[in-house]
This record gives C-alpha cells, structure tokens and sequence, in this order.
C-alpha cells in the first residue's frame, strides 16, 4: 500500500474558496479515479506547537493499492485537470509518498 499526502501552500492573492473548491474536487472527482482505494483532504486543525506546519491550505491523503496504481492516478485525465485548474493558485506543494503495510 501507498500513501500519497499532498500539501498545498497557496498564493495570498488566491480567491478566498480556492481551498474549498480543491478540497470539493478532491472528494467529488479524485476521488472517481480507479486506482484510488480512499482519499482524505483537509485544511489543518491549527494545533499551536512548534513541530506543527499550519501554514498550507489544504492536504490531500490517498491510498493506492501499489507503485502502479499511484502512477496510473498521476496520469489519469481527472487528475491532470485538477493539476490544470489549481496550479496556478499555488505558491509551492509537498508531496510524501509513503511505503504502508
């Protein structure tokens, strides 16, 4: 198993819903991919510690089934338009790819 957790920072002059609409997209559309198992998104809780990153809008988390299944989701057109239509409100992203199970 993999999981994809993905961090977006965006841009102060991004539209004040931008964080909605990605967090929307991600559960409505990404969320339709077939090699997605289960997917997650969030703002953060803003937690007040000092090893506590408060700073991004929105994370994504998602399960894949194996190394093929995350490729395939990094391919797939529903996954290229969301890119397309956020990207440009977006100041950096962290991505962690991590090995489960």
């Amino acid at each position: 198993m993999i999981l994809h957790s993905v961090f977006f920072y965006l841009k102060e002059e991004s539209p004040a819903e931008t964080a909605d609409l990605m967090k929307e997209d991600i559960l409505q559309k990404l969320s339709g991919i077939a090699s997605v198992r289960e997917i997650l998104a969030g703002p953060p809780q803003g937690i007040d510690r000092n090893v506590v990153d408060n700073d991004y809008a929105m994370s994504l988390h998602a399960k894949f089934d194996d190394l093929e299944g995350l490729q395939a989701y990094q391919t797939d057109p529903v996954h290229v338009a969301f890119v397309d239509r956020f990207k440009p409100f977006f100041e950096r992203i962290k991505v962690y790819d991590t090995r489960t199970g």
